[in-house]
């Protein structure tokens, strides 16, 4: 239910998604038709338990189980991988940030970044509350330049970009950290909490399982 109301009103709530619709969707609609599939076998599983039926308990174990395995799968995989996934991240930012440096301070290459990029770069430092990569408003400023995209201010409303790509806001506004210090660090705090929450439904999912042969058990026995 949730998945549903936030594909229907995503927009609404986060109006800068609109440029990555096709993105959006395509992790919006497999997680609600996995949502819908796992409220399917737990009210089979229901079912069963209520009826005595062992078909569908044998069914409804089977799933679980297989679910199970896949949660540990991805917790390991999620360990083993997390210096591979922040570095694609790292290099994928880089490229979008040096590409906005390019267009709008050194002025190099001026079509180095899309206008839809460039709003990107600003939304993820205003969602972020981040400035530049590295060292805060510093990545952007050079002997030549003083000012800082509206993504790095407080008070941008997150729609506009200036023609210049930059813009003049008071120190007191501006974000200090850069953001690949930014968001390493709550890749390590999501990641954490993330495990935590996984490690806690299959703790619930084990003991849906032993519930599930506990009842397949004494349905056998009468």
């Amino acid at each position: 239910v949730t998945g549903a109301i936030f594909y229907t009103k995503k927009f609404d709530f986060f109006p800068e998604l609109e440029n990555y619709s096709n993105n959006v969707n395509s992790v919006l609609i497999p997680m609600m038709v996995i949502g819908g599939v796992l409220l399917l076998v737990g009210m089979l599983g229901c079912c069963g338990a209520c009826t005595g039926k062992t078909g569908l308990l044998n069914f409804y174990f089977i799933i679980v189980f297989l679910v199970v395995v896949l949660e540990i799968v991805v917790i390991v995989l999620g360990i083993l991988k997390k210096d591979s996934f922040v570095k694609s991240t790292n290099e994928a930012a880089t490229t979008l940030f040096e590409g906005y440096k390019a267009r709008f301070v050194t002025k190099a290459e001026t079509d180095a970044i899309t206008d839809a990029e460039a709003l990107a770069v600003n939304a993820a430092q205003l969602l972020f509350q981040c400035c530049g990569l590295t060292d805060g408003a510093s990545y952007w400023k050079t002997t030549s330049n003083s000012d800082v995209p509206p993504g790095c201010c407080s008070d941008w409303n997150g729609e506009d970009v200036p023609p210049s790509g930059l813009t003049t806001c008071d120190a007191d506004k501006q974000f200090s950290t850069g953001c690949t210090e930014t968001v390493n660090a709550l890749a390590d705090e999501f990641g954490i909490a993330v495990i935590i929450v996984i490690v806690a439904v299959i703790l619930f999912e084990v003991l849906c399982l032993v519930a599930a042969c506990i009842s397949k058990k004494k349905d056998l026995v009468v």
